[in-house]
């Protein structure tokens, strides 16, 4: 099976942060294949310059609910988020993001999502326990202790949606990441999909496109030993691309942490 990457290439990615204005241009004008779901806008796209929607405040999910003070609603958050996130205000993080899910997607509607990069690392079970030994062991080894953000795959996460009803899962999604972000102190970019950029496609047998990393991460076996988090509620599931997609993807990058993520990854 051949992969056809119809994105930027991977250098993009890697210097995106230092050229916003090129990046967001080639985001706009990169070709998708048909029903994909990467020409939906990203979360950045959807919430920039954008007011907030209060749609879950009316009677749709009862009158209980109430808005937030305008104060606090209407106060400016920044594109970038500059605080640290260990694994244990991560998963703070993601219980509340939790509670936002049945507001925004409907009371019964649990949301999954495919992520990679360093949430993984310390979100893992697994992973996390091998770092730990690792730090023992090889110290002069980089360990990775916190992150920023929270990589995820939006292009497949809108087409599941899309598939399930919900052709305005990225708006919805965008709603939650802002509350998120204005209530802990974060950056818009505490979640993001930046890298979709740089993520190939691939073509089935009947030559339809599809995702492979986001096909390869929600097979039974993968989720099974991969899912990193699941919400008290079970309204809200992480669950991380493959080993060999991770080490892929990290070797792309390779700045910082990566080094020593790819070694807890092969071990």
């Amino acid at each position: 099976m051949s992969i056809v990457d119809r994105h930027q290439s991977p250098v993009t990615w890697q210097t995106h942060n230092r050229h916003p204005a090129l990046h967001q241009l080639l985001q706009s004008s990169s070709p998708a294949p048909p029903g994909s779901g990467a020409g939906t806008p990203s979360i950045a796209a959807v919430t920039a310059g954008s007011q907030p929607s209060r749609h879950y405040y009316g009677s749709s999910y009862g009158s209980g609910a109430r808005p937030p003070s305008t104060s606090v609603y209407d106060a400016p958050v920044p594109a970038k988020n500059e605080r640290e996130l260990t694994r244990e205000t991560l998963r703070e993080i993601l219980d509340y993001f939790s509670q936002l899910v049945p507001r925004h997607f409907g009371p019964n509607r649990p949301i999954r999502l495919v992520v990679h990069g360093g949430a993984c690392m310390l979100l893992h079970e697994g992973i996390y326990k091998l770092s730990v030994q690792q730090q023992q062991m090889s110290p002069h080894l980089p360990r990775r202790t916190t992150t920023r953000d929270v990589d995820y795959i939006h292009r497949s996460f809108v087409t599941e949606m899309t598939s399930m009803g919900v052709p305005d899962a990225a708006s919805r999604l965008a709603e939650c990441v802002k509350a998120i972000a204005r209530r802990f102190g974060l950056g818009l970019d505490w979640m993001n999909s930046d890298a979709d950029i740089a993520l190939p496609y691939a073509y089935d047998p009947q030559g339809k496109p599809y995702d492979p990393i986001y096909h390869a991460s929600i097979q039974a076996n993968n989720i099974d030993l991969h899912t990193i988090y699941t919400s008290p509620n079970k309204l809200l599931t992480l669950i991380s691309v493959t080993p060999f997609w991770a080490v892929s993807l990290k070797l792309v990058r390779y700045v910082k942490w990566d080094p020593g993520d790819i070694c807890l990854l092969l071990r």
